[in-house]
Order: C-alpha cells, then sequence, then structure tokens
C-alpha cells in the first residue's frame, strides 16, 4: 500500500467585488462573513486560513490604496489578495464592522506566506524572496 496523501492546508475562500458606480465604491463579499464563518465551524478539519481575493473591475479607489495598487491597476482595475489565520480574520471583521463604511481593512502584520502544500507562491515578489533565502542558505 502506498503512503496517505497529506492533506491541504484547510481554507476558507471569500471573492470580494469592490465597484465603483457614478464615484461610489461598494465592496460586496461572496459568501458574506456570516456565512462564510458558518462554513468554517461546520469544517472538519476546521480551517486555518482565510483567503479574500479582491478584485477592483472599475481600478482601485482610494479606500483600498493599503493594497499597493500600480497606477495601471489604480486607473484600469485588477485584484489583490489577503490570506490571514482564521483568528485573525474572525477580530478583522469586528474592526471592519464597526468602521460602518462597508470597507475591508489591511490584514494585521501583513499576508501569511503561502502554505508549502499548496505549492510556491508565482508572484514577483515570493519568487524573489524564496531565491534571497536560498542565496542566503547556501553561503
Amino acid at each position: 500500500m502506498g503512503s496517505a496523501k497529506p492533506r491541504k492546508t484547510p481554507i476558507l475562500d471569500q471573492w470580494v467585488e469592490i465597484r465603483i458606480t457614478d464615484g461610489v465604491v461598494t465592496t460586496e463579499l461572496f459568501p458574506p462573513n456570516a456565512e462564510l464563518r458558518k462554513k468554517g465551524e461546520e469544517m472538519n478539519p476546521p480551517p486555518q486560513l482565510v483567503y479574500r481575493r479582491l478584485n477592483f473591475p472599475d481600478g482601485v479607489p482610494a479606500e483600498y490604496d493599503w493594497t499597493n495598487p500600480s497606477e495601471t491597476a489604480r486607473r484600469y482595475g485588477g485584484i489583490a489578495l489577503q490570506r490571514m489565520a482564521l483568528d485573525t480574520w474572525l477580530a478583522l471583521i469586528q474592526t471592519e464592522l464597526s468602521r460602518g463604511d462597508g470597507h475591508l481593512s489591511p490584514t494585521p502584520g501583513g499576508n501569511l506566506p503561502r502554505p508549502q502544500d499548496r505549492g510556491p507562491c508565482p508572484c514577483p515578489d515570493c519568487t524573489a524572496e524564496r531565491e534571497l533565502l536560498e542565496q542566503e542558505t547556501n553561503t
């Protein structure tokens, strides 16, 4: 018999649509936080991470400058990602609710690294960081 395939880190996924219509910025969560939280409570094993995938089809508004958009993304749109521990997300959604503007907040302490069991992150920042780490390890 072969060895058991290792389990992937259990995660919750949320799609976030940030639109600008007639100068008004709206943020819509799919699924909404309450629904995602319920899903997490039903998972076995429980989720360890929450991924928020932010979509900006109309450009990145000032409310989301914390995503550090390029000038092209600011004008034409783009995507951003939040990756955080479950407890961080639970605290963050309370902070966002208390603000009352309906928008998301930056991840405290920044994004967590991509779990190893999901393969290396291909983005330029992560690739450069891996290369630096490899250089330090080999010297």
